[in-house]
């Protein structure tokens, strides 16, 4: 799971159309698929994987559940919020959690 996120953030990374999008925010994501842990951070530069893995409580999303359904979210293949509560966590102000699915689906 964290090679698909690596190689996810690479290819996000790399694309210009999408950072001007990102530009003006910032954004702290921890992604919780079994008993790991991956944290990211988006800012006006792009996506970067934290290295320090402190979670210091200053989360603006947290996203919980298996890694086929991360798999499925990272694609671009489903919306985030569509997906039920009951296979997915969600946890974030609903502008950020909108923020994250457009990055989710643009990315594709």
């Amino acid at each position: 799971m964290m090679e698909f996120i690596q190689d996810w953030v690479k290819q996000v990374n790399q694309r210009a159309d999408l950072l001007p999008t990102w530009r003006e925010r910032t954004l702290n994501v921890i992604l919780l698929v079994g008993s790991l842990k991956i944290y990211m951070y988006i800012d006006q530069s792009g996506v970067h994987l934290k290295t320090d893995h402190q979670d210091n409580g200053h989360n603006d999303i947290r996203l919980q559940s298996s890694s086929s359904i991360m798999k499925t979210l990272f694609a671009g293949e489903q919306k985030l919020t569509s997906l039920p509560q009951t296979t997915i966590k969600v946890q974030g102000a609903y502008r950020n959690i909108l923020f994250i699915e457009s990055l989710l689906l643009l990315a594709r």
